[in-house]
Formats: structure tokens, sequence, C-alpha cells
């Protein structure tokens, strides 16, 4: 969390109050006013895409669908750490959740806590790493394009570039050339700042993973010791249920955001491959960075849940190899309570319409690519 924590702290995401840090004024500000200016740039983009449809060109047009989309993903993501069951969630996975909870129990619990911990790591800060490049090139390629054109090609009659585009009846920001790259610059670093809370959520997928096998895995040695046995059944089924209630309250919140996710995907995928192929080397370089992260974003969401579903239809096989035969009678009925219960496939689900995993994914993917075909022939 560190890393995460980190870059969320500067725009005001990570909720600090709940973990009794100190939060400055600016902060709190910041992230009470941040649904509300962003929701402006959203009108602003739709407001000058009405009134130059007719000179916009194909690709430009792409552009401004791909950025008011991110706009419209920003307000929704920047609304959610100011709600109170977020807090409570966040406070519950690290209070009580987490993994580092169970290193104490033994060696293989220690070296798996371990384990996690680092390839989560290694995985945030490549993400973090691609994140802040793909935020720097997105805004970086039109300040060279000025620069290149205004100061030393001197081309006559420039159209000065920008990352975003926005315009209000009697306000003009293209005329304001530096405080609205400053700004633009500014409203890209909080859209970017969205995504490592992901990773929070998508660090769910392996917590469960490796707290499902920690449930299963331990022995029975006799009939002898049905006392121990009786309260490690107790144990996994509560845990169980406790593992059962935290993905139905993760599926609750965040089911909007996974929602508006895939169909923000499903349309800026297909018009983000047409910008990077169609636009030539500037626009390659500019778009490519960010059309590595969006895939990379699909892809890690909709595989780390897919493990997580894979992973519960192991439980009914592992509690059914328990030994019985050393059990008394009321335990054989708790493990098959257990049995029973463990029947059930965890999993998330968008606003209960589509499961959160590799088969929406594969659907996507495939829409993708027709839609780009399709938008190809159109471009020519």
């Amino acid at each position: 969390f560190k890393s995460i924590r980190t870059v969320m702290v500067a725009p005001g995401v990570w909720p600090a109050e709940i973990f009794g840090e100190k939060i400055s004024v600016v902060a709190i500000v910041h992230r009470v006013t941040l649904p509300y200016h962003t929701s402006l740039i959203v009108v602003g983009e739709l407001y000058y895409m009405w009134m130059h449809m007719d000179e916009l060109g194909f690709l430009d047009l792409g552009h401004m669908i791909i950025t008011t989309l991110l706009g419209i993903l920003t307000v929704v993501r920047s609304i959610v750490p100011q709600l109170q069951s977020y807090h409570k969630l966040l406070l519950k996975f690290i209070n009580v959740m987490h993994l580092m909870h169970s290193k104490n129990k033994g060696p293989y619990y220690n070296q798996m806590n371990d384990t996690v911990d680092k390839i989560c790591s290694y995985y945030t800060k490549f993400s973090l790493g691609l994140i802040f490049l793909s935020c720097s090139m997105f805004n970086f390629a039109p300040f060279c394009n000025n620069v290149a054109n205004v100061f030393v090609f001197k081309t006559e009659n420039y159209t000065l570039e920008f990352s975003l585009y926005y315009q209000y009846p009697g306000i003009d920001p293209t005329d304001y050339f530096t405080t609205t790259s400053i700004y633009n610059f500014y409203l890209s670093y909080n859209c970017a700042m969205m995504l490592p809370k992901n990773k929070v959520v998508f660090k769910l997928g392996d917590i469960f993973k490796y707290k499902i096998n920690e449930s299963i895995t331990f022995e029975m040695f006799g009939a002898e010791e049905n006392k121990e046995v009786r309260f490690k059944l107790a144990e996994c089924i509560e845990h169980h249920k406790e593992i059962i209630g935290f993905t139905d309250e993760v599926s609750a919140l965040f089911g909007p955001i996974l929602a508006f996710n895939y169909l923000f995907h499903l349309v800026c995928c297909s018009l983000l491959l047409l910008e990077c192929s169609e636009g030539g080397y500037s626009a390659m370089l500019r778009y490519g960075p960010m059309t590595v992260l969006i895939y990379g974003q699909l892809i890690q969401m909709s595989v780390i849940f897919e493990m997580l579903g894979s992973e519960t239809e192991k439980l009914p096989d592992s509690a059914y190899f328990l030994p019985w035969e050393c059990m008394d009678t009321s335990n054989r009925r708790t493990a098959c309570i257990m049995l029973h219960k463990m029947q059930d496939k965890i999993s998330l689900t968008a606003l209960g319409l589509a499961a959160v995993g590799v088969s929406t994914m594969t659907g996507i993917l495939k829409t993708t690519f027709s839609y780009y075909a399709f938008l190809q022939t159109m471009g020519d």
C-alpha cells in the first residue's frame, strides 16, 4: 500500500482520516470539488464537439470521444473515496481480511504473505510507471508539436494543439495557452490517479485466493482430537462466511464502476487502436502508452477475478476429501454443512449484469477488433 498511498495522497483520493492521519485543507477541498469541476469539463467537451462537429476530422472526433469518456470515468471514480461504505470496506480489508494477519500462523502463511506482497509491490510499481508515462506522453506530444511548429519551423497560421479540448458559451480556454495546458495536465493526473485505486480492488483477488487456501490446508489426525477438529471446522465456516460477505460488499460498492469500466473499454479500445494505427508516429507516442495501460487494465481486472472464481471451484473437492472417518457424528454433520456452503462460486458482477471474468473480457476484445476494422473502413 505504500506506493499506492504515496501517489493517492496528493490528489486527495487516499482516505487518510479513517487511519487517523492528518489531511490538509487543500486535499479535502480538492477531493470534494473534483467530481464537480471534472463534470464541468465533460460538459465543455460535449459543447465543443457540438460547436465544431463540422470542423473535426475523423481522428479528431475519436480523440474527443476518448477524452470525454475518460472524464466521465474520472467523475464516477472520484465519488467513491467520499462514500462511507468505501471507508468501512477499506478498513475491514486492512484490519480483518489482509494476509498480514495470518502470517504468524506458520511458515506456509508467512511465506505466502511475503510472496503475494512482493508480487503486488512489483506489479504496482510497474503499473504506476506506465501510468505516469501515459499521462506525460498524452500531454507532452501536443506540447512538442506546438514548440516545433511555432519556434522551430515558424509555421504560419498554425493552430495550437491541446491534450483536452473544451469550450463554453463566451469562454474559449484555447485563448489561454499556458493556463489551459497546466490545467489539462492536472486533469490528466487526476484521471491517472484513479487507476491505483483499482489496484487495491484487484489485490482482493489474491487475498481471497490465498485466504481460501488457508482455510482448507489443515489436517485431521484422529478421533481423539475431535474438539480441535470442531473448532477448526467452525473457524473455516465462519471464515468462508466472511469472505462471501466481503465479496458481496465489494460487488455492491464497485459494481457500477466495473460496469462503466467495461462500457468504457468497449467503446474506447477500438478508438485507441485507430488513433495509434492511423495517426502516424506522433499519435503512436501520444496514444501508445495509454493504449497499453487501458488494455492492461481490462486484462488484469478480468484475469484476477477469474482466478478468484476458479480457485473457489476447488473448495468443494477439498472439503469432500477431509478425513471423515476420524470425526465423530457431530463433526461429520458440521463438515457436511461446510461442504454444502462451499458449493456456491465466489464471483463479482458488474451491476449484476455481467460477471467480471475472462469470458466478458474475451467478448469485449472480439467486439473491439470488429469495431476497429469497421472504423478503418469509415476512415478510408
